[in-house]
């Protein structure tokens, strides 16, 4: 154990240095008192403040291997910045941030009351596939209540003319909703509520069988997409890993994207496997652990592409 400790501390020396700037997104001018907080393990986080010209700098006095680890970005008049960031030896990492827009209500003004804007309006039709992992695994609190809340909660900002369907892995895949119209949203929620479990995941087969529906069911111009939401690595050897990049990459081609969703506490291995995925898939990939987080990640898979 000694020995191996020896080698770690040789091959990451005196620990991790972060720098760079956060700027405005809008006016690129650099974000003083933003709070930036990097998380490389349990219990340890850094943070550190921006100074005037909007730098920061966070070093570690412990070693950590290169990788993806969790950073936030806090500033009280701009929206939070979550997500990961790649970390080497000594590396140099910009991020910029998106300000609030104020609320103005001028005195003795009347204001108009006017409807909400719909939030898909000036997007893509949909045809979203989400494949579930329904294994023992994912009966967890922080799992699957989380999937069926954010479910629901895009399911009524989709618009009739936008098409769902869902299918469940384990031991075996289900379609338990096929391609339906979003008008019919009593049928979808009821689906939803009725998500049951299985036994292990065997996710090969069961993202074969997603991208056949979602190829099935295309709509030119449209967002035609898988989602695939897991809580770990669903692939039972490299064999397999391979093949169903291949099935991504064929996927692509033909204007089918894939994002994949993480619900749960992952590894640094698992977290780079399914990035790759994804990125072969030309969608997204986040690890998901709170509600609000799973909200703005699936709302965000229906507005992926805007209407021409």
């Amino acid at each position: 154990m000694l020995l191996l400790f020896l080698l770690f501390q040789q091959s990451f020396g005196q620990g991790m240095r972060v720098e760079g700037v956060i700027t405005d997104m809008d006016s690129k001018q650099p974000v003083a008192d933003a709070s930036v907080i990097i998380t490389f393990f349990a219990g340890g986080e850094y943070a550190t403040v921006t100074d005037s010209l909007g730098r920061y700098v966070i070093t570690t006095k412990v070693v950590v291997p290169d990788g993806d680890f969790p950073l936030q970005i806090l500033h009280p008049v701009y929206y939070p910045s979550n997500g990961f960031v790649h970390v080497t030896k000594n590396c140099k990492r910009d991020f910029t941030i998106k300000k609030k827009i104020p609320k103005i209500e001028p005195a003795d003004t009347i204001i108009a009351i006017l409807p909400p804007k719909p939030v898909l309006e000036g997007y893509a039709t949909n045809n979203l596939v989400f494949l579930i992992d329904v294994s023992a695994s994912m009966n967890a609190p922080e799992k699957m209540p989380l999937i069926k809340e954010s479910l629901k909660y895009l399911v009524n900002e989709l618009r009739p003319t936008d098409k769902i369907a869902i299918m469940t892995f384990s031991s075996q895949t289900k379609e338990i909703l096929p391609s339906t119209s979003a008008q019919q949203k009593e049928l979808i929620l009821q689906t939803i509520d009725g998500l049951a479990f299985g036994s292990t995941s065997q996710g090969g087969a069961a993202l074969t069988a997603a991208y056949k529906n979602v190829e099935q069911n295309f709509i030119q111009k449209g967002n035609n997409r898988v989602v695939l939401i897991s809580d770990g690595l669903f692939t039972s050897g490299e064999k397999d890993f391979k093949k169903m990049q291949q099935t991504i990459t064929a996927g692509a081609a033909k204007n089918l994207s894939l994002s994949i969703f993480c619900f749960g506490k992952t590894t640094g291995y698992v977290d780079e496997k399914l990035r790759k995925l994804s990125v072969s898939g030309k969608g997204n990939y986040a690890v998901i652990q709170n509600a609000e987080s799973a909200k703005v990640h699936f709302i965000e898979e229906a507005k992926a592409l805007k209407a021409e």
